[in-house]
């Protein structure tokens, strides 16, 4: 029988992104070198806050997963959490068919690549959207590989009426990050696998019967949800 594991991670850029941004240009017309520095300025501000969405600037801070109707999901504060909730994932899903939304152009990629930075070992994927093997990626379903438009998670769920408790969008986890509300990022991954699940489920990728779902972390020990006060 075909195993399925249904994923989710949320990023935030790394602290010395600035570091690999290669210097903005300012504006032709600008000949005040207060505004010139100023225009600089919010291009490179700009850059950083996308930095959250290049492989090659972020990092991930946490991630979520259902495989066969075991749940799990943890944050990462640091580069050693990281490492253990990708080798986590890769053990969990090795063998099943990966079900995510927008994963072959946003979460495969910053998975294999956040792997390659911090030595974990990873599986070889095709990300070619018409030819994908064994991971099946929903935004691609629902848009017929683009040739109808390309919509969000939340607009899914909310046109088949799922209905899944979150308070906060990926927009948000950058700052969440920064102000040390893992608790809140925490949540949010979660919803957010609960959410592609039952997408999953609506549309006809998978079939199965709602089970009992334990959340789990990575490791007690390293999970800042399961720290003692």
């Amino acid at each position: 029988m075909e195993r399925f594991c249904v994923f989710d991670i949320e990023t935030a850029p790394l602290a010395d992104a600035e570091v690999y941004i290669v210097p903005p240009k300012p504006r032709g017309n600008l000949k005040d070198p207060a505004k010139i520095e100023a225009d600089i300025a919010e291009k490179t501000a700009a850059l950083l806050e996308r930095a959250a969405l290049d492989p090659d600037l972020c990092r991930i801070v946490a991630a979520g997963w259902d495989c066969d109707g075991r749940a799990e999901s943890a944050v990462c504060e640091d580069a050693a959490q990281e490492r253990l909730l990708l080798e986590r994932f890769w053990t969990q899903s090795r063998g099943a068919t990966l079900v995510g939304f927008n994963c072959l152009s946003f979460d495969l990629p910053v998975l294999l690549r956040r792997s390659l930075y911090v030595g974990v070992p990873a599986p070889q994927f095709s990300l070619n959207k018409y030819r994908p093997g064994n991971i099946v990626d929903l935004m691609q379903v629902l848009s017929y590989q683009g040739t109808l438009t390309y919509r969000s998670l939340d607009f899914y769920c909310k046109r088949f009426g799922i209905v899944v408790p979150d308070e906060v969008t990926g927009a948000d986890i950058g700052a969440l990050v920064a102000a040390g509300d893992w608790r809140t990022v925490h949540d949010h991954v979660r919803a957010d696998v609960a959410k592609t699940t039952e997408l999953a489920q609506r549309v006809g990728i998978i079939n199965r019967v709602d089970v009992a779902r334990r959340p789990a972390c990575v490791t007690a020990r390293h999970h800042p949800m399961e720290r003692p006060a």
